[in-house]
């Protein structure tokens, strides 16, 4: 990939991520200085809220009308506020805003966050592209095909309907009865919009989007975290710095999975907590919109991540209880209006989502340590990986100065409890508190993620407080006992913000040497699985599935063993295979064919159940997805099989055709059970049997 198709790439991104959102805090009058930080989470919001309300009433779900609603919607609120603040001043003037470092403000501030920001984009994008062979590399394992098929899915079909992800990926049995009956599509719909003039493939445009998200939001996302617990520069400059040194987050997530929606989903927790904060403290009434926007937003990307939003903000709403007793009513009617109109915005995807919960809360992950473990590796910030004693220290010293600010104990609370959920999910298999981990599918990596996003703020407190001491130490032995001040406190004793700053960016520097096989490592773990050339995909398969539309016609379905990588064929090369996941399990017939296929000509069976599938095309590559992974019996001798041709084969992977004129009845036959396959909205593949079939009982098939 040329440098030209790369900055176009994430220039799309830049605009699709931050644009929507800045015309909306604009029309909502949130403060630019805001504005960057919480623009992604108010665009996901608003283009969610078009979706779900658009797609109720027929909207086509491309850019142009899209852009037109979202125009429209903003002018609206836009007009709404300027006219209430004109005939109601009193109730709808410019409330007061205070400073936003408050008492903590020095000169220079805001070079310092700049140059946390920086620094910290700069570690996670380098670790990123290494990790994945300079964004070429492919995701070999569990969940990325899914993700890429729904962007050309929902980019192709141009309707937002989450419904649509259980058609695709059970097209062949009645939706109720099968596991997968929605999915919260917005991550997919929203990237959906740029991706077609991006002019890459999908897998590089997935990349170049983390790339963004690694450069630029997550110190952004880690600021807004660490604005909650304080104000300090340093404090927040400083954990935007190490946001991208540990492992567990973000990394483990991205290569486990990997879970992308549910990072960036996690990347505006943060920004959401600010922004409902500062709305309610500041008495911004234009801001409920925005904050209502946001909580769509944020459940649409991945609806656990409203049980991660809950907790912090309640700490926090019991902090002001005791700390703002008077104003506590106020801010929590703000918050409550606030959610009760997310709600009422969200309804459609949520009612959707709730068709979900059932299935989600039956996930099960065993634990992989006993609890002495799991509290080992909480305290050295591992799970599989290296342990992590700088960054372990750092986060003491956080811990250290929130002890020693009351102001900050309601962090605390959080923290501990997530501390409490990770002890559970990795260290025991007592389903007593298996509600509580339900909405994050019981997954031990998941929580673990969550606790180490709440640490890192105090990774960044921790540097603040031992560059104050340095500061303070220096001054003190520089200062001269001749001169005193009024309150007898020696004079030149009390700390520069130059030396504080200086002794920060010193212990930054000591650590990050010190965290040099971190960063080595925090690369290695995404490149354990992203492979330009894997054991799942290589290089010649990625080859050919790009190049399939060359021989098989649009509406074709292609018979494929899932466990070998061919779930990718759709996001590729825009066919569809039988199989679309590596987590569907086949229905009876298609299970038959998998199996039977050389019984074609003698067996009436399996020559009816491939015939209603409508297979003529077969791909076979020895690619697995897990090394143990046998090929289904009726793949693994395709060129003994007379009426099976060869159409093209590239390394490992190659593609056949069957001649059905070979076969009893003919190609016949096989047109005359097309009859009960219905195309639905013009999209290949997207099909409603009429005569569906039962999903076979096999557990996973991989």
């Amino acid at each position: 990939m040329g440098i030209g198709p790369l900055l176009l790439c994430v220039l799309l991104i830049v605009v699709l991520w931050w644009g929507p959102g800045w015309i909306l805090g604009e029309a909502l009058g949130v403060r630019r200085v805001l504005l960057p930080v919480v623009a992604p989470l108010l665009g996901m919001g608003v283009l969610t809220v078009i979706g779900v309300m658009g797609n109720a009433l027929g909207l086509s779900w491309q850019l142009l009308p899209v852009t037109a609603v979202l125009l429209v919607l903003s002018a609206l609120l836009f007009a709404l506020r300027i006219t209430l603040r004109r005939y109601f001043p009193d109730k709808f003037g410019s409330a007061a805003r205070p400073a936003v470092f408050g008492k903590h403000r020095f000169a220079g501030s805001w070079w310092i966050l700049l140059a946390g920001l920086v620094a910290g984009g700069a570690v996670a994008a380098v670790s990123w592209i290494v990790g994945t062979e300079g964004l070429q590399g492919i995701n070999q394992d569990w969940d990325i095909p899914w993700h890429a098929n729904m962007i050309r899915l929902i980019s192709v079909n141009h309707e937002w309907d989450p419904s649509i992800a259980g058609n695709f990926a059970y097209y062949d049995t009645n939706i109720p009865e099968a596991p997968i009956r929605s999915y919260p599509i917005a991550f997919h719909a929203v990237l959906s919009l740029f991706w077609p003039m991006s002019g890459v493939s999908i897998p590089v445009f997935l990349n170049v989007f983390v790339l963004v998200m690694m450069a630029v939001q997550l110190p952004l996302s880690t600021m807004a975290l660490t604005m909650l617990v304080t104000r300090r520069p340093i404090a927040v400059a400083a954990a935007a710095a190490v946001a991208g040194w540990f492992t567990v987050y973000p990394y483990d997530l991205l290569w486990r999975g990997p879970l992308i929606p549910f990072f960036a989903g996690m990347l505006l927790v943060g920004p959401f907590a600010l922004l409902a904060v500062k709305g309610a403290v500041e008495r911004q009434k234009f801001w409920i919109p925005g904050i209502a926007f946001g909580a769509v937003g944020l459940i649409a990307v991945h609806p656990s991540l409203a049980f991660v939003v809950l907790p912090v903000l309640l700490f926090w709403l019991l902090s002001a209880l005791v700390r703002r007793k008077g104003r506590i009513l106020g801010i929590t009617v703000y918050l409550a209006v606030s959610g009760v109109l997310a709600v009422i915005l969200g309804w459609p995807i949520i009612a959707q989502m709730l068709k979900e919960s059932e299935r989600v809360s039956k996930q099960v992950w065993a634990a992989d340590t006993d609890r002495n473990g799991a509290i080992q590796n909480i305290i050295f910030l591992n799970h599989g990986s290296m342990a992590m004693p700088i960054l372990t220290a750092l986060v003491a010293f956080g811990c250290l100065a929130v002890v020693l600010r009351i102001r900050m104990w309601w962090y605390l609370g959080p923290v501990l409890a997530f501390a409490f959920l990770s002890v559970y999910t990795m260290g025991t298999d007592n389903p007593r508190f298996m509600t509580l981990t339900a909405p994050f599918y019981d997954d031990q990596w998941r929580i673990f993620g969550i606790l180490v996003m709440l640490l890192v703020p105090l990774a960044g407190l921790g540097v603040a407080q031992l560059a104050e001491a340095i500061a303070w130490l220096v001054a003190r032995i520089r200062s001269r006992p001749a001169k005193s001040t009024p309150d007898g406190i020696q004079a030149g004793r009390r700390p520069s913000h130059v030396v504080t700053a200086a002794a920060a960016a010193a212990v930054l520097l000591v650590s990050g040497i010190a965290a040099i096989p971190y960063f080595k490592q925090n690369a290695e773990r995404i490149n354990i699985n992203t492979k330009v050339d894997g054991a799942t995909l290589s290089a010649s398969e990625v080859g050919l599935l790009s190049r399939i539309d060359q021989y098989v016609p649009e509406d074709a379905t292609v018979l494929n063993d899932s466990c070998d990588g061919s779930v990718w064929m759709y996001a590729l090369g825009n066919r569809m295979p039988m199989i679309r996941h590596f987590e569907i399990l086949p229905t009876n017939r298609q299970l038959l064919v998998l199996q039977k296929l050389p019984e074609l000509a003698t067996d009436p069976e399996v020559r009816d159940a491939a015939a209603e599938l409508g297979i003529e095309w077969v791909y076979i590559a020895d690619g697995r997805i897990r090394a143990w992974d046998e090929p289904k019996a009726g793949l693994t001798q395709p060129d003994s099989i007379p009426y099976l041709q060869l159409v093209v084969r590239e390394g490992n992977a190659a593609l056949y055709k069957i001649d059905w004129s070979q076969l009893p009845g003919g190609k016949e036959a096989f047109d005359a059970a097309a009859t009960d396959r219905l195309q639905l909205d013009g999209v290949s593949g997207i099909l409603e049997n009429r005569n569906p079939d039962g999903i076979a009982p096999l557990g996973r098939i991989c």
